[in-house]
């Protein structure tokens, strides 16, 4: 953990060893503009579960406040690494020569370079890349106390409003992070959380990026609990397969599928027999 910390903080200086060099380098406030965007890169690069993940998200005002203020944050770090830079030139009364392209490449190389580092999908990733701090808290603590508003509404919240924090949440925890504390929730009884578990695990959105997990097979053993979670684990699974057909190498076999519809109640039974006939006629 602890040189993970020490290698990302190494990427994380030569990213803002760009701009203070190209100050000290004499260089005119033109070049702001592309170091601003080399910052705005690194954290679509190492951030990128702060994005908004469905279209409609961005033209959401909230959304484009936090934008924003990010990208805000970003330009002044600029300003202040190149100020510094030209200060420093200042003060030493003389002005190294080299060519613009050396502080450039010196940021961007932090890119890719952090981006080997560290893996920002990874689940239980130690270190922070913004601030090269490490956690203190386990992998699934930061989701698990996220999701604890979602499983305070009880259970019979309706499906909308549990999706609609689920949609809330995307942007701020990793899709595999967020499914782990609901699974966690869902054993443990929480029948709130087993419907959260069902949405996430079959919403297109969070499905994309849990593709070749055990998610559907998981949110599937959870639904088996009841009639009811049973019949809205299939229709959703059906209404995935329609947007996100690579999905269906994520769902149990027919045969077990087949086998669960014949210990079933009618409305989950229909439901579970449709889902196997589609995946059956796909292969």
């Amino acid at each position: 953990m602890t040189d993970t910390r020490q290698r990302l903080m190494g990427a994380n200086a030569l990213l803002y060893f760009g701009p203070l060099l190209a100050g000290l380098g004499g260089f005119g406030w033109y070049v702001v503009p592309v170091f601003v965007g080399l910052f705005l890169l690194w954290l679509v690069v190492l951030r990128p579960q702060n994005l908004p993940r469905a279209r409609g998200e961005w033209m959401h005002g909230e959304t484009v406040v936090r934008l924003a203020s990010r990208a805000a944050v970003q330009v002044l770090l600029v300003v202040l690494c190149f100020g510094i830079g030209r200060g420093i030139g200042g003060v030493l009364g003389a002005l190294p020569q080299f060519p613009l392209m050396l502080p450039i490449a010196i940021s961007f190389l932090a890119i890719p370079l952090a981006r080997l580092i560290w893996d920002p999908w990874q689940a239980g990733t130690p270190v922070d890349p913004e601030v090269g701090a490490p956690r203190t808290e386990g992998p699934q603590a930061p989701a698990s106390r996220m999701v604890q508003p979602l499983l305070a509404l009880g259970p019979q919240t309706p499906l909308a409003d549990i999706q609609a924090h689920l949609v809330a949440l995307a942007p701020h925890v990793a899709a595999h992070a967020l499914q782990d504390a609901l699974l966690s929730a869902a054993r443990s009884g929480q029948e709130i959380a087993r419907n959260a578990l069902i949405l996430h695990a079959t919403m297109p959105v969070s499905a994309k990026s849990l593709l070749g997990s055990n998610a559907l097979r998981d949110a599937y053993a959870v639904a088996t609990q009841s009639p009811a979670t049973l019949h809205l684990w299939a229709s959703a699974t059906r209404s995935l397969l329609a947007t996100v057909p690579a999905a269906r190498a994520d769902c149990p076999s027919v045969g077990t599928l087949r086998a669960q519809a014949a210990l079933s109640a009618d409305v989950a039974a229909t439901a579970l027999r449709e889902l196997a006939a589609e995946l059956d006629h796909a292969t």
